[in-house]
């Protein structure tokens, strides 16, 4: 058995509207998958920024960690040494020992402080390099101008 599908002008031309409709739908809907993909390209380069920032940030406690431990030093030997050479003033080790130690300790700890944000800042750009580059909403053109490539 077989059906034969009669086609008269006027069927022609509701047929040729649906179709329109659908293609101004796909239109709609391609338009709409464009801003979406906009704004995922987006919220990814504002997450490289971070990341990007919170290694400057890393490395800007780091060298602000050596000055910092500087300044203490300076002050322990400042402090330790007599007012008064000529009178032959006692040298207080008490004081220069203390500087030291402290600027140490000031150093170990902000450099650690630093290379733990650095280290976070790295890591986080490495895991949005993985999720840019399996996201199966971007093409590879899209994948390389968010992550800068």
């Amino acid at each position: 058995m077989t059906s034969v599908i009669n086609l008269t002008s006027h069927s022609v031309v509701e047929l040729l509207a649906v179709v329109g409709q659908i293609g101004g739908a796909m239109g709609v809907a391609t338009a709409t998958a464009r801003v979406y993909l906009g704004r995922l390209a987006d919220h990814y380069k504002s997450a490289y920024r971070i990341a990007a920032a919170t290694v400057r940030l890393g490395n800007l406690v780091k060298h602000g960690t050596l000055v910092l431990a500087g300044a203490v030093m300076l002050g322990g030997v400042v402090v330790s040494t007599p007012n008064d050479p000529i009178q032959n003033g006692s040298f207080n080790w008490l004081y220069l020992l203390g500087g030291l130690l402290g600027a140490a300790v000031i150093l170990a700890a902000g450099y650690v402080s630093g290379a733990f944000l650095t280290a976070q800042g790295q890591f986080l750009s490495a895991l949005l390099d993985t999720a840019v580059n399996t996201s199966p909403h971007l093409q590879d053109l899209e994948k390389a101008s968010i992550m800068s490539l």
